[in-house]
């Protein structure tokens, strides 16, 4: 199953409790203000072993509407962005693919 996170993680639980609910087959994208934790050094370490599984994915729109880059690095520390960067295009394609999603 994807599990689809859109709230920013500093004003909603959300990434929270689609972190607690994820299995092993799950995966997990970020997008709308949720983007924002993958470029958040405290949330970076979260999300390190779903990216590292290829198991994260960030919508790429949404890190480029609040001026981020997904290949910038973090400003302070210089380390990479984490997750896999998708278009919506993509997003369809894995909906289908994994056959649903659920939303936080």
């Amino acid at each position: 199953m994807l599990h689809t996170v859109k709230h920013s993680p500093f004003g909603h639980q959300s990434l929270v409790q689609a972190l607690g609910q994820l299995q092993e087959q799950d995966r997990l994208l970020l997008w709308q203000d949720a983007v924002i934790a993958a470029t958040v050094p405290v949330w970076q370490t979260r999300l390190q072993a779903l990216a590292d599984s290829g198991r994260l994915y960030v919508m790429q729109e949404d890190l480029q509407a609040r001026g981020l880059s997904h290949d910038a690095g973090e400003p302070m520390t210089g380390e990479p962005i984490t997750g896999e960067p998708i278009t919506m295009e993509g997003l369809v394609d894995l909906v289908v693919e994994l056959g649903g999603s659920q939303a936080w």
